[in-house]
């Protein structure tokens, strides 16, 4: 995540003697590296799965799960021809792109993709169909809003996670990029193609986004600022689920927001930490870090495009979850002096 790496960059300014590494290599990873103890914090687009968080859990002595920032899921395409300020925005429903990633929508000039944007003729091209190729956050949200809002992607048995095996694959038609990067690569060098990206990333490489439409509303819509911002204000984030359990029913909590101008494919990111340390300063680095992340680095002016930071009832739901880091079973913010 981009804005991890930006974090950092303004963190170490002010505290020089405090060193953080980052790596992006994808949620699945990300949790997979934090459980074996490589990674201090582990970074992930989803909250880890019901299915393994007793086993992180468990192997951690028990962890904290927190929400960082808030992202969306953007559609990108390579269309030769369809200019954006000429035609408006590709639209495209959940049905239309469950279809295309099963295979079931071949080329362009299908008649659901043509209906839904009647002013272009599209040519007789096949889709390329590009996705994830490693353990993905961002798989994880496009499937899952896909589960949740397409009957063909429901009945189809693919279903959704970190991974899913892609039928356009097995079809010859799939390509595979490793993060948002190389699914952004592959997009930008492949002409017809259409794949998915952190809303950010879309927007740091100038690719256009296509205009999704929000089932629970039947708005077509673009992820920008604004519309991520109407999914985000019109849910009621005042009753959170406790940050040391299983939280993973808040990975749709943002999905489908059935309000005006809310785009449908929003999510927060995540980060996992370690409840209780042995180590004091290695204690006290993450806590010091994190607590500038949700107070600092949560001015707008220090947050990329393409993310939002969190509501400020959120943003105290976090802090309030840091105050329970311990060392030896000792609130560590009760051992340090000067944080505020």
């Amino acid at each position: 995540m981009p804005q991890m790496n930006s974090w950092i960059q303004d963190f170490e300014k002010v505290y020089p003697n405090i060193q953080v590494t980052y790596n992006g290599v994808g949620s699945g990873a990300g949790i997979n590296n934090f459980r074996q103890g490589a990674y201090d914090i582990g970074a992930t687009d989803v909250p880890i799965p019901s299915n393994l968080y007793a086993n992180v859990s468990q192997a951690k002595g028990g962890i904290i799960e927190i929400p960082d920032i808030v992202g969306a899921v953007g559609i990108i395409y390579n269309i030769p021809g369809f200019n954006q300020s000429k035609y408006g925005p590709l639209n495209l429903t959940a049905d239309v792109l469950a279809k295309i990633y099963l295979g079931q929508i071949q080329y362009w000039d299908d008649p659901a993709i043509q209906q839904l944007n009647p002013h272009f003729k599209f040519p007789h091209q096949p889709i390329i169909v590009v996705h994830r190729s490693d353990a993905s956050g961002t798989t994880y949200v496009f499937t899952l809003w896909l589960y949740k809002s397409s009957s063909a992607w429901r009945s189809s048995g693919v279903g959704y996670g970190f991974t899913v095996n892609w039928p356009v694959d097995q079809m010859g038609r799939g390509l595979g990029g490793k993060g948002s990067p190389g699914v952004t690569e592959l997009v930008k060098s492949n002409a017809y193609s259409i794949g998915y990206v952190e809303f950010q990333y879309a927007i740091a490489n100038n690719i256009t986004m296509a205009s999704v439409q929000n089932p629970s509303t039947g708005q077509f819509l673009q992820p920008t600022t604004q519309t991520v911002l109407s999914a985000v204000s019109s849910v009621n984030l005042n009753s959170l689920p406790s940050p040391t359990s299983d939280i993973s029913n808040m990975t749709d909590l943002l999905l489908n927001v059935n309000a005006s101008g809310a785009y449908p494919i929003v999510t927060f990111s995540y980060l996992v930490i370690q409840k209780n340390y042995s180590d004091f300063n290695k204690a006290a680095a993450i806590y010091i870090f994190l607590h500038w992340v949700y107070t600092q680095g949560m001015n707008q002016s220090v947050i990329l495009t393409g993310y939002l930071p969190l509501p400020s009832n959120v943003r105290q739901y976090v802090l309030n979850a840091l105050n329970q880091v311990t060392y030896n079973g000792q609130p560590v913010y009760t051992l340090l002096s000067g944080v505020q």
